[in-house]
């Protein structure tokens, strides 16, 4: 099953089921839609996804100096900067992130979740894959937990990716 993410407050993209990137579905919106909304949380997601990492760097950077540094805004703003790192090859700067992003949400399990699944794809494309499914496996409970039948196919998705690396 394919899900789609995105589409209506924000350009759509799926998730690759080998590269566990997200693919957009329509690069040329996706790019009209950021030049339309800079400012808008997920144009650093989006950037990165058009892969232009360097201005997602500086999207994200700049999106993390502007919020109050512990808040949950700014702990969202963190995962997407870490996300960018982890595609740039970044690691310890993507898991120093996660880390506290993590510390900021921890209790509100929806968005733990989140810090947990872009970790197990941080850990898995750096070669960690036991730490990555580990990860996951808990993104999943919470997810499964919080019921939202879109980000639990999500984290299967990148459960099963991990997999098979753990089991060739």
């Amino acid at each position: 099953m394919t899900v789609v993410f995105g589409g209506a407050e924000f350009p759509a993209y799926v998730i690759d089921d080998d590269t566990l990137r997200e693919e957009l579905l329509d690069e040329d919106e996706t790019r009209e839609w950021v030049q339309e909304t800079p400012q808008d949380p997920h144009a650093v997601a989006l950037l990165r996804m058009l892969g232009e990492l360097d201005r997602a760097l500086d999207a994200g950077r700049d999106r993390i100096r502007e919020l109050e540094e512990g808040s949950p805004a700014w702990a969202l703003a963190a995962v997407r900067l870490a996300h960018v790192h982890h595609w740039r090859g970044e690691y310890a700067q993507a898991h120093a992130l996660l880390d506290a992003a993590q510390e900021v949400l921890a209790g509100d399990d929806a968005r733990t979740a989140l810090v947990h699944q872009h970790r197990a794809k941080a850990l898995l494309d750096e070669g960690r894959p036991e730490e990555a499914h580990t990860a996951a496996s808990l993104a999943l409970t919470l997810r499964e937990a919080a019921g939202d039948p879109g980000l639990v196919a999500s984290t299967r998705q990148t459960l099963r990716r991990i997999e098979q690396d753990l089991h060739p």
